[in-house]
């Protein structure tokens, strides 16, 4: 017997349907704590300030989803996993997969599960973002990448230049989603602070590694900050993450803020 939605411990607070797969974000209720006194202190810190631990989960109506390897925590119905690169089918999309799985570090294969029934992802106190693509091509850091329709094919970008796969914080390699249909991403901070910039044939440079996405005509690279521009910089490096042509960049201006304060909460040095 399949429990009454209000009697669960959490809420739907958002959710998108494309022919037969839901993709549903779970917000818990306040956490009732713990048999250990350290871990229901921690639950009473978290509860007070409001935070929340969430969870996607993905109804299938005879349809597939593919998604990050380890992500998943549980699932009913009738549903069977396959293991594909995500980057096409063939000796070829296996090579291409292989190659760059070994260069990013990445497992090659994304699990795709295919049937009818629900997936539950693993639980996280961090933001999700549920994306509808429109025959679009992003490029997102490594790392953001959660799950998706089978429609998107997923595959690994290599960065252009030298430059930026050095010292751009991004590794050697992003994520590249393109087609039609949901991209699920796990982001650093609430989508209410990401900030989506559109470029006109102009230049975005970024100090800092807070660029989170672009689209595929914004050209990406790593450059050596003007001597005007040095003393202006809050990282100290002398490179900003630059960002030229005509699309989209998506950034988080408050991430390196929620990094410091982190690292001083580690510390227990005074936020200043």
């Amino acid at each position: 017997m399949n429990t009454p939605e209000n009697h669960l411990p959490f809420q739907v607070t958002e959710s998108v349907t494309r022919g037969g797969t839901i993709f549903e974000l779970l917000e818990y209720k306040p956490l009732a704590g713990s048999d250990s006194l350290a871990i229901a202190e921690q639950v009473y810190s978290l509860n007070r300030a409001g935070v929340h631990l969430r969870q996607l989960r993905v109804r299938l109506q005879n349809d597939a989803v593919r998604t990050e390897p380890g992500v998943l925590q549980f699932l009913k119905g009738n549903i069977e996993m396959e293991s594909s690169t995500g980057a096409g089918g063939g000796v070829g999309g296996f090579m291409k997969g292989a190659i760059a799985a070994a260069r990013t570090g990445e497992t090659i294969f994304k699990p795709l599960y295919r049937g009818t029934g629900e997936l539950y992802l693993e639980p996280s106190f961090g933001h999700y973002w549920l994306m509808q693509l429109k025959g679009q091509t992003l490029f997102a850091d490594q790392g953001l990448f959660c799950c998706c329709e089978d429609a998107i094919k997923v595959d690994a970008h290599k960065v252009e230049s030298f430059s930026a796969r050095v010292a751009g914080g991004e590794g050697r390699y992003q994520t590249k989603v393109s087609g039609t249909g949901v991209v699920v991403f796990r982001i650093p901070v609430p989508r209410s602070e990401i900030l989506e910039l559109t470029l006109n044939n102009e230049t975005l440079q970024v100090d800092g590694s807070f660029a989170l996405l672009r689209t595929a005509e914004v050209h990406f690279s790593v450059e050596k900050a003007s001597t005007s521009f040095l003393g202006a910089l809050t990282s100290g490096e002398g490179l900003l993450q630059t960002f030229r042509g005509t699309g989209k960049v998506w950034i988080a201006p408050t991430q390196p803020l929620y990094a410091r304060m982190g690292g001083l909460l580690s510390t227990s040095t005074p936020i200043t």
